[in-house]
């Protein structure tokens, strides 16, 4: 959405909300907010928490604005901000990423590993797989195949280094392919997931 004072740079609006002029900061607001929920809405998996991390990430935000020196882009601040209170909502109520869209939401490709997973018994199935994940393996793995974001942006966005995250994601993988095969689930469902992960 463009700005509303086209004359102001984004850097120019920051500066004014940190000299005081904070009625300038709801031009931020509603250029990011749709962001800011969805990545807190593909990490928790849940609207009302969703709505409430993406609160508390703009008041942070906010708050730290004297901090931002323009090193990264404000957007890529802004979602490591964000990224920051869905571990600490995580950690604090042990949620969980649920995946009932995950089929439909991954990007199509060589590397879409769910692409043959449309019932609904599988993505439950997916779902539990991905909750025994560790947390940073989780978040890697939601923020490349939900998500889509290529490396680069991961790396900006979670200040961890492009080869540390292809670990992540790639043992992510190797511990949901091992979940899957192992799964003692009802119908077979377990075995096809197992035969269609391993394209990972």
């Amino acid at each position: 959405m463009a700005m509303q004072s086209p004359q102001l740079t984004e850097k120019e609006i920051i500066e004014r909300c940190v000299k005081g002029q904070r009625e300038m900061y709801s031009l931020l607001i509603e250029k990011y907010q749709e962001m800011v929920f969805t990545v807190a809405y593909r990490v928790l998996g849940d609207e009302s928490a969703a709505k409430d991390a993406a609160q508390e990430s703009f008041i942070s935000a906010y708050l730290s604005l004297g901090h931002f020196r323009g090193n990264s882009k404000f957007s890529s601040w802004l979602v490591s901000i964000t990224l920051n209170k869905c571990r600490d909502m995580l950690r604090r109520r042990k949620e969980v990423v649920p995946l009932p869209d995950m089929a439909d939401t991954l990007r199509s490709g060589d590397e879409d590993p769910l692409e043959q997973l449309e019932t609904k018994q599988t993505r439950d199935m997916l779902q539990e797989a991905l909750n025994m994940l560790p947390n940073d393996y989780r978040e890697a793995v939601v923020l490349k195949h939900v998500q889509g974001l290529d490396y680069h942006e991961m790396s900006e966005l979670c200040g961890v280094s492009e080869g540390a995250l292809k670990v992540r994601v790639h043992r992510g993988r190797e511990m949901l392919r091992n979940i899957l095969r192992e799964g003692d689930l009802s119908n077979g469902t377990g075995r096809k997931a197992g035969t269609a992960a391993a394209g990972w």
